[in-house]
């Protein structure tokens, strides 16, 4: 199974609907299937088939080009961060050992190669990079046996440490393409955008889902709220996935009743319920959806927000999704109970990659462990009481901050917010609420032990507030609570 071979009879139904555009050069299907057997003909002669490819680029007609093209030689395409730092980029490349290198010209510096038998081809934008050059000297393939269980390697955006390669395969992502348009309902799929880097796992699974149903994507370099809603006003009923922060910026710059989105589906953090109410009203026209998920995990579960009674919930589960609420002893816990959330499902990845060990304790019983905290209720909604690696011990009693978080939000005072624990002699980790708000309104310590405790344990409560003008987040909008932990840090010395 080769998720490009459907892209390739999409060629042969439909080779003149575009598939690819960056607002200045399209690519229709068979222009796009073109340069993918010429880029798979160009890896065969340098023997290459099987082998891992790295691509190191930001959103570009060549990233996907080239993507496809090693996927069609059933080669093994590992999109890097353009925002890595050269050691991280080193240390990337010793671990997967690709035999062969696309660039941007931008981002050549990072590269450091001890292997001279590799070779790096460049994209340009201001003149022809090599890659240019090699690829016109090439002739289509007509037919290959790109057979490979492996679709691609990914990387976590972690801010601590390397980041971990997750392994993806062709049946994983074919599956999860069909559990998108069976719950979002995407019947009326011709524009998709997803205006994130490609290097993480939501934009470019938009991406190939788009390819793989026939649809047009809108590449968008570098996301911008006033160009995303200027290529929806031209492209009616367009799908968006996007993350919280991305649609905070495009309801700051939307006009009431000219968005012509037909879905946004959001990811990558808990959406506010404030922010979730003003969408209502802003893209009133649309279908609006979140869904809980991970690279490794791709589907858990999902809400449609016009349909959601379940304040906090983080959704039921996907079809095909097995859910289990564990303790430590791996005992199955009744609805209602704080446990170890596991999962199956045919949408999960293989392992990581090199790191057996890491494999082995992601995986027990054939169950993948998230590192999640949740509950379920007597109608299969899954709620997050939060994750173990975020967890804060105050008082000796553990506390999640993302349970505490979820309390906060229901304040329309408060904009964004995140709790975390600051080191402290009595408490050990007091807790703290940094507080981004939504106006002029600011609450007090007390107000807001108050509420809390309307809702929590008194423990749970913060103890102390800091108010914050902005939040830093990762690449792929979920909040860099470490980053933050290190500025609050600074504040107080």
């Amino acid at each position: 199974m080769n998720l490009a071979e459907t892209i390739v009879r999409y060629a042969t139904g439909q080779p003149d609907k575009v598939a690819l555009t960056d607002g200045r050069l399209c690519r229709t299907y068979s222009e796009l299937v073109m340069a993918m057997k010429k880029i798979a003909h160009g890896l065969q002669l340098k023997g290459l088939v099987h082998e891992k490819i790295a691509i190191l680029s930001t959103n570009r007609m060549e990233f996907v080009e080239v993507f496809l093209g090693a996927i069609y030689a059933g080669c093994i395409p590992i999109p890097l961060d353009p925002k890595w730092s050269t050691n991280e980029v080193s240390a990337i490349l010793q671990q997967c050992q690709p035999k062969m290198i696309f660039a941007e010209t931008t981002f050549v510096t990072n590269l450091t190669l001890q292997d001279n038998e590799i070779q790096l081809l460049t994209f340009s934008t201001e003149v022809k990079g090599s890659y240019d050059n090699w690829q016109a000297s090439l002739i289509p393939v007509a037919e290959m046996d790109g057979t490979n269980e492996l679709l691609f390697i990914g990387f976590t955006s972690g801010t601590t440490g390397i980041p971990k390669g997750y392994m993806r395969t062709h049946l994983s992502w074919i599956k999860s393409f069909e559990a998108t348009n069976e719950v979002f309902q995407l019947d009326n799929m011709e524009h998709i955008l997803a205006p994130g880097p490609f290097v993480q796992s939501l934009s470019l699974f938009a991406l190939m889902q788009s390819l793989y149903y026939g649809a047009t994507f809108h590449i968008v370099h570098k996301f911008n709220a006033h160009e995303v809603l200027t290529l929806c006003k031209q492209n009616p009923n367009a799908i968006l996935f996007v993350v919280p922060t991305m649609i905070e910026s495009m309801m700051h710059q939307a006009v009431l009743g000219q968005t012509h989105i037909q879905a946004l589906i959001n990811s990558g953090a808990k959406w506010s319920k404030e922010s979730k109410r003003r969408a209502k009203e802003i893209f009133g026209e649309a279908n609006l959806y979140e869904f809980y998920g991970s690279s490794e995990a791709s589907y858990i579960s999902y809400l449609d927000v016009y349909e959601e009674n379940k304040s906090n919930s983080v959704g039921k589960p996907f079809s095909g999704v097995q859910v289990s609420i564990r303790d430590e002893h791996f005992q199955e816990l009744p609805n209602g109970t704080i446990g170890q959330l596991y999962i199956r499902s045919d949408m999960m990845f293989l392992g990581y990659h090199h790191l057996p060990e890491e494999t082995m304790a992601a995986f027990r019983e054939g169950w993948l462990i998230l590192g999640d905290y949740m509950y379920m209720d007597e109608d299969g909604y899954l709620y997050l009481a939060g994750r173990a690696k975020n967890m804060l011990v105050s008082g000796g009693l553990n506390i999640f901050p993302e349970e505490v978080e979820s309390i906060l939000l229901q304040l329309p005072a408060i904009q964004e917010v995140m709790v975390l624990g600051v080191p402290d002699l009595y408490w050990g980790e007091q807790v703290t609420a940094l507080v981004k708000w939504s106006g002029q309104q600011r609450l007090s310590i007390k107000e807001i032990k108050d509420y809390c405790r309307q809702n929590l344990a008194s423990y749970k409560a913060p103890k102390q507030l800091i108010t914050v003008d902005h939040f830093i987040y990762t690449s792929n909008g979920k909040l860099a609570r470490q980053m933050m932990k290190d500025y609050v840090e600074k504040v107080k010395v």
